[in-house]
């Protein structure tokens, strides 16, 4: 696998193929879809890593021009303020000039379909796109228009509202299904497949404020939408916002026909939500929050977090699930690190090629050997992934090692079975037997003292003999490195 992959622009969002493990799609800040292979050819050589081309397609999707009225980037409230540049606001002449001009839209989110035939974008006005898979993985001189199957816009609340997440809906639940989060809080449900279909605009009637093929929406945070999880079941979703709270959506009651409230909102956390995952078999939500801890809810328990885990320097803007009791963590320090949930630790880091810039994305590939992330550059960094999983190959070549030496003992002549007493065939060997016996006998006598003196030594390292096992954590936790380590290994 390559290093890392060189994307035309700054990179928003990106996600691995879920059946082929060498493809990525990557959205880009000008509005383009690339699609990249991440695994190089065999025989290329090593030095010709920077002339290797892993771009497949571009596809530019997302080419609207903003009005400076709907521009996120000028403040509405007084027309002689430009453009917010690093949290302040400068004036002057220049930036009335630049505050009246259109801005580009950006694409700002990506995702497969569970099936890997679609791929879906949602870009910065506000427009929800499907792609053919097959054809945008391949290189085509046709147009985008040919590959492209239907696109919804506007697809949030609001014209020229950025929809910033794209969460399908997993094959064992729903496989039309998927879920939207937009930049002013908004959250719905698509059904994909009367998403641009013109013949079933009947199934919408009862609401013609809904674009085609959303089947379910809310309006109840008051800032972006961070992060999107539905249960195992498929009927909540989980919605993280940066307005400090969690939301709770029943999927089963749709709030335009019964008039028990579908939704249920966490309390103020008094920190901003940027991340989130569901852990521990579906009994935990762990969300990345602002001020770097990491909030600990419990399922059916959404009023408040159960538990706190503090310990990252800065802001957790993503999550990535590596089983049910670890995660990694990707900070705003630029740092990936390893952490188990409940009980809490720090097991390492694995990454920090990032110059300290923070890190928006972690995904696994489909054989989940490759971790890719994502921050603020033109470049999508790969890490080695198998450091995580060696625990599970050593233990499996450990049990073949110890079943081939059992086969060979039991294959090994003169040996006798455990399982069976010894087989005697004359008298002669019982008489030896006595003669030992006698022997032994005497030689325990000698031997009781020294036993009688060694017990108060048994008892003192009897709790040394009787430590837990190692745990597949423990044995990660030996592979990585600490941020100490890394920091005097760069020196």
């Amino acid at each position: 696998y390559l290093d890392s992959i060189e994307t035309s622009h700054q990179p928003l969002d990106f996600v691995f193929h879920p059946q082929r493990d060498n493809l990525l799609a990557a959205a880009l800040v000008d509005g383009t879809l690339e699609v990249h292979d991440i695994r190089k050819e065999e025989n290329d050589d090593d030095d010709d890593d920077d002339e290797f081309d892993s771009l497949l397609s571009s596809l530019s999707l997302h080419t609207q021009m903003i009005p400076p009225s709907q521009n996120k980037d000028v403040d509405p409230s007084d027309n002689l303020r430009g453009f917010k540049e690093t949290g302040t606001i400068k004036s002057g002449p220049s930036n009335t000039q630049n505050s009246n001009k259109c801005t580009p839209a950006a694409c700002k989110s990506v995702s497969f379909s569970v099936d890997g035939t679609k791929i879906y974008t949602g870009g910065s006005a506000g427009d929800l796109c499907a792609v053919d898979a097959e054809r945008a993985c391949t290189f085509s001189v046709k147009s985008d228009e040919k590959r492209l199957l239907w696109r919804v816009e506007p697809a949030t609340e609001g014209k020229y509202n950025p929809l910033v997440a794209i969460r399908p809906f997993d094959g064992s639940v729903n496989l039309a299904l998927m879920a939207t989060g937009d930049d002013a809080g908004g959250v719905r449900v698509w059904d994909q497949r009367i998403c641009g279909n013109s013949t079933s605009s009947k199934a919408n009637s009862y609401n013609q404020k809904r674009p085609q093929g959303c089947v379910l929406s809310w309006k109840e945070h008051e800032d972006y939408i961070s992060g999107l999880e539905h249960s195992l079941d498929g009927n909540t979703l989980l919605a993280t916002s940066a307005d400090c709270r969690l939301g709770v959506y029943d999927l089963r009651m749709p709030k335009e026909r019964t008039n028990t409230s579908s939704f249920r909102l966490s309390d103020d956390q008094e920190d901003e939500l940027l991340s989130l995952k569901i852990m521990k078999h579906g009994k935990k939500v762990v969300c990345g929050t602002q001020e770097g801890v990491l909030a600990i809810f419990s399922w059916g328990t959404w009023g408040d977090v159960s538990d706190r885990f503090p310990g990252h320097p800065n802001s957790i803007d993503a999550l990535l699930k590596v089983d049910e009791d670890t995660l990694l963590t990707g900070s705003s320090d630029g740092l990936i690190r390893v952490v188990q949930i409940q009980p809490d630790k720090l097991l390492g880091m694995i990454g920090d090629d990032h110059g300290g810039f923070p890190i928006e994305k972690l995904d696994f590939n489909n054989n989940r050997h490759v971790i890719g992330s994502l921050s603020h550059s033109n470049y999508i960094r790969l890490w080695d992934a198998r450091v995580l999983t060696e625990d599970q190959d050593d233990g499996n070549d450990d049990d073949g090692e110890n079943n081939d030496s059992g086969d060979e003992e039991r294959k090994m002549p003169g040996k006798l079975s455990t399982k069976r007493g010894p087989q005697h065939e004359s008298d002669d060997e019982w008489d030896d037997m006595d003669d030992n016996n006698q022997d032994s006998e005497e030689d325990d006598g000698d031997s009781n003292d020294d036993d009688n003196d060694d017990d108060d030594n048994d008892d003192d390292d009897s709790d040394d003999s009787d430590e837990k096992p190692e745990t597949i954590n423990d044995k990660r936790k030996k592979r990585l490195k600490t941020e100490n380590e890394k920091f005097f290994e760069d020196l």
